[in-house]
């Protein structure tokens, strides 16, 4: 039975079109997937999802064309305007929704400090100029001072001396030690054995007062013998806790410090610039940056940039060591022909190129170098006659997930060799709703006295120790 010519004609006409459309997007995946190969050998490339991707880019590409050359020859053969009807439709079509799929972007997209979003993903290129903006704004309104951090040229920044914080949660000392009250000094007390506290907002007590730090509570456990240091300081990595206790804890000769950190202090080692991986901060800071060279540690960005000096350079590619700061890409930032069209440019954001990580900011270094830290603090305060005691702290999600992965924390550890008071089976005894301040990635004041009732023995320990030693 032979087929109506009206339906045969329809199958055909379906065919061209199918056919046309996957053609186009072919050629549109080939340059994307060549794109995303970037400066990836071929070895390693072919194996990869783009290129598997481009290989069956090829193939559809290579099939769809010749179902259009075979239909363009039949056709030739009988010259009718309806192949050219086709066609054209077929082109008003995808033109109709590049245009739409660019209009959706851009109506789509918001504006942030660092550029253009949509969904929540800064778009390529990203603006130093708005970053920079946004963090000069942030400082004049400052008058250059921050209420309670300030510039240091080793660490970054650091607590100031005799300060009270905008919300008045926060004081210190007139030494730039966390305190109950500013312009107090813990020197003038001369007749207490000293433990000092290094680390970063954990230690120092984020979101509380300086009664509910743990801190505290662990002088009032110990006894009125006793005076408490508490030198954290939010935002720090590893590295900057270690270089707190060189430059500010040493001179006091402490019987004990304890070493605090959370696993994401190792990432913050590998950072240069925090405020390019956490723009929300508002912490307008360089620090330094530690690399391995020739099995040491050495310190590539001392002295680190003022906020004033950073955010005056025209371009990012002008900052000291940026291209150390694990993340940064210099690609995100570079402006190209593709940032007239915001559909472009959420397509170079979302299949980025591909590009080798630097040997310094890879995560074999991250673990090597904050092994070596850590290794070089213990030796440090031994070397001090200081007793150190390695204390690791669980975050929110570490406490929620008991079974999760080996944080990267406890691989640095593992691979320190050194043994350490891990705090995760003391605050799961507290029931998850007092583990943490409301609304806080902190702990509670609940939280803090549970921390300072698991630290008392050890810390006893340690002090039996310093005084037999």
């Amino acid at each position: 039975m032979t087929m109506p010519l009206g339906i045969l004609r329809q199958k055909n006409d379906m065919v061209l079109l199918v056919s046309l459309f996957v053609c186009e997007l072919s050629i549109v995946v080939v340059p994307m997937a060549i794109y995303m190969k970037g400066e990836r050998p071929l070895q390693l490339f072919w194996p990869s999802k783009p290129g598997i991707v481009l290989l069956l880019a090829i193939a559809v590409f290579v099939f769809s064309a010749g179902a259009l050359i075979s239909q363009y020859l039949a056709n030739r053969q009988s010259p009718s305007r309806h192949l050219h009807l086709l066609v054209s439709m077929n082109l008003v079509t995808v033109l109709l929704m590049v245009a739409i799929g660019e209009i959706a972007t851009r109506l789509l997209s918001r504006s942030s400090i660092e550029g253009d979003t949509l969904g929540g993903v800064v778009l390529k290129p990203k603006s130093w100029e708005r970053l920079a903006r946004h963090y000069r704004e942030l400082i004049d309104r400052a008058g250059g001072d921050l209420s309670y951090l300030v510039y240091d040229d080793l660490m970054g920044w650091t607590i100031g001396p005799n300060r009270r914080s905008a919300n008045g949660l926060y004081r210190s000392s007139f030494e730039g030690i966390r305190a109950s009250d500013e312009g107090l000094s813990f020197a003038k007390v001369g007749d207490k054995a000293r433990i000092a506290l290094a680390g970063d907002s954990f230690t120092f007590g984020e979101d509380v007062k300086y009664e509910e730090t743990w801190g505290h509570f662990l002088e009032k456990e110990l006894g009125s013998g006793f005076q408490m240091l508490n030198f954290g300081v939010s935002g720090y990595g590893l590295d900057q806790i270690f270089l707190r206790y060189d430059k500010d804890i040493r001179m006091w000769k402490p019987k004990v410090v304890i070493f605090g950190f959370i696993s994401h202090d190792v990432e913050r080692t590998m950072f240069v610039y925090p405020f390019l991986s956490f723009p929300e901060w508002n912490m307008p800071f360089a620090k330094s940056r530690f690399i391995l060279h020739e099995g040491e540690l050495k310190n590539i960005n001392v002295p680190t940039f003022t906020p004033q000096t950073i955010f005056s350079r025209g371009a990012i590619t002008e900052l000291a060591s940026v291209e150390y700061h694990k993340g940064y890409k210099r690609s995100d930032w570079e402006k190209g022909l593709y940032d007239v069209s915001y559909l472009s440019r959420a397509f170079m954001t979302w299949f980025p190129r591909w590009e080798p990580v630097a040997p310094d900011a890879s995560d074999e270094a991250l673990v090597s170098v904050n092994s070596a830290i850590v290794k070089a603090f213990t030796r440090l305060a031994m070397q001090d006659g200081t007793i150190p005691l390695v204390v690791y702290f669980p975050n929110k999600e570490e406490l929620e997930g008991a079974r999760a992965p080996r944080t990267i924390g406890k691989r640095v550890l593992d691979r320190a060799a050194i043994s350490y008071i891990d705090l995760t089976s003391c605050l799961l005894k507290l029931d998850a709703d007092d583990r943490f301040g409301p609304l806080s990635r902190h702990y509670s004041s609940r939280g803090n006295a549970a921390v300072a009732e698991c630290l008392v023995n050890d810390v006893r320990q340690a002090l039996t120790q310093s005084t037999v030693g």
